[in-house]
């Protein structure tokens, strides 16, 4: 079950220390999305804007990668809007992970969002995940 809809001027996510952490972001609408993780004192991690070239096909907008490590801890906030951050969208998310038994390998965090009154949820996707182990 997911998580909202909510507000997306910032949603708190915890992510362990120490992980490397993916992130990517897809869009599917002609209003320019928008999307930043900080943490939670307001360091920006990373953001990413952009639109569908025809505002109808999905189009990869930002990827990258960062060390959990290199910002010293474990909250973070999560924002996604329009316009840099002029309004904010209506967000449904959730976490999800890979375990057998008792042991999680894969982590992630999963946003979708909504910039105007279809209520189709296609405009914004943040993918946000990580290995529980390295090597």
């Amino acid at each position: 079950m997911s998580n909202g809809p909510v507000s997306g001027d910032g949603i708190a996510i915890t992510i362990p220390l120490g992980k490397t952490v993916f992130w990517s972001t897809v869009c599917q609408a002609t209003d320019e999305q928008y999307v930043r993780v900080t943490t939670s004192t307001g360091e920006v991690v990373f953001e990413a804007s952009g639109a569908s070239p025809d505002g109808h096909s999905p189009y990869q907008y930002g990827q990258g990668t960062f060390s959990t490590s290199a910002f010293n801890t474990t909250d973070y906030l999560v924002y996604i809007g329009i316009n840099s951050g002029a309004s904010w969208q209506s967000v449904m998310w959730d976490q999800n992970s890979i375990s057998s038994g008792s042991t999680t390998y894969y982590s992630a965090y999963n946003f979708i969002s909504e910039d105007a009154t279809d209520q189709d949820y296609n405009d914004t996707h943040l993918a946000v995940q990580w290995f529980e182990f390295v090597g």
